[in-house]
């Protein structure tokens, strides 16, 4: 994680005085030469230093990218934990603050996956999207890895200015990858170069179970992190920035996970089970960096499908808001999942380079 996608961004930058100062220019042996030669007699600890504090979130400005987040992170999936239920093949996200005096698990996110049948009825979506290939062959590619890019040119994002809420993003890409895999597994669905030979990908078929998709969680995912960052920072209009932001913020991410439906990995059911699940994940996120509330999510595979049993295409116009009786769930009482002082700063950091 400590390469991540702030370290990516900023790799074509020439490396210039910060470069040789990180190791990358000077030898050992240069440096061993020239210590001889002015070192002279040792003095012992004769420098004015102060300790930091014990225990103390601002530490984190004295730390290197990669621990700065790895401690954030930690303190991200500490209580996180999977419950599943053999009968009807479904799974719970839950949290317990494990900070508390009185330790309590609460769902956050409910997934049932479709069944089996389902699956091979999506396949005739799968294979209609085929015809987009040569139209979106490069933005494919393109998005195989974190696509930065794609969500700088919505809302500016730079690696020179906009460091921190860069390291956001690699925590909310972290917790995906973290949460996803074990839905992957729990679920072990197929992909749709299983069960067709007509399909043939345009990319090679990762490694991993197909539903939810990875790519539909963390690009959701960072569209509502960026869009509760850019609402929290003051604005000079009546309307926050990240209203503002929201109908692109929100296009692009469909679109990047239509696209791996295009590919051919990716049945448009999991698009939205990712849709799902990216939101709540980035919502806890910003739960715990801010000491707010959230509210538990669920998506029921089972339901995304017509009144005739028909399958569902992936749509921004679903609401995810029902109470029950839908696909997408939205639990109307409000769950406190305490706050994390770490991620806290981190949040804080982001704010100032959007003021």
């Amino acid at each position: 994680m400590s390469g991540g996608i702030s370290g990516g961004i900023s790799g074509g930058i020439s490396g210039g005085i910060s470069g040789g100062i990180s190791g990358g220019i000077v030898s050992a042996d240069a440096l061993i030469l020239s210590r001889a030669a002015i070192v002279g007699p040792f003095n012992g600890a004769v420098l004015h230093v102060n300790e930091p504090t014990f225990d103390h979130p601002p530490n984190l400005a004295l730390w290197a990218d990669g621990p700065r987040l790895e401690a954030c992170f930690t303190q991200l999936v500490e209580g996180l934990l999977f419950k599943t239920r053999s009968g009807p093949k479904d799974a719970t996200l839950e949290f317990a603050n494990l900070q508390a005096s009185n330790i309590q698990r609460k769902p956050l996110v409910r997934m049932r996956a479709p069944t089996k049948a389902q699956f091979k009825k999506q396949l005739d979506l799968v294979a209609a999207y085929a015809d987009l290939r040569a139209d979106r062959a490069v933005e494919i590619v393109d998005q195989r890895t974190p696509p930065i890019a794609f969500w700088s040119s919505v809302v500016g994002l730079t690696a020179h200015r906009h460091k921190k809420t860069l390291q956001l993003i690699d925590l909310v890409f972290s917790l995906c990858i973290f949460v996803e895999m074990r839905f992957k597994h729990i679920f072990a669905s197929i992909r749709p170069v299983a069960i067709s030979p007509q399909i043939q990908p345009m990319i090679e078929t990762p490694g991993h179970g197909s539903w939810p998709s990875g790519h539909a969680t963390e690009a959701f995912a960072v569209a509502t992190l960026l869009q509760a960052l850019l609402d929290t920072v003051p604005s000079t209009g009546s309307t926050p920035n990240g209203v503002l932001s929201r109908e692109q913020l929100q296009r692009l991410a469909a679109r990047i996970a239509t696209n791996r439906v295009v590919a051919g990995v990716h049945y448009p059911v999991d698009s939205a089970a990712g849709r799902l699940l990216g939101t709540a994940l980035a919502e806890f996120l910003v739960a715990r960096a801010t000491g707010t509330r959230v509210h538990e999510r669920g998506f029921d595979g089972r339901l995304f499908e017509g009144p005739n049993g028909e399958p569902l295409d992936f749509s921004l116009h679903q609401s995810m808001d029902h109470t029950s009786g839908h696909a997408y769930t939205r639990a109307a009482a409000s769950t406190a999942v305490g706050n994390a002082p770490l991620l806290n700063w981190l949040w804080e950091e982001a704010l100032k380079e959007w003021a």
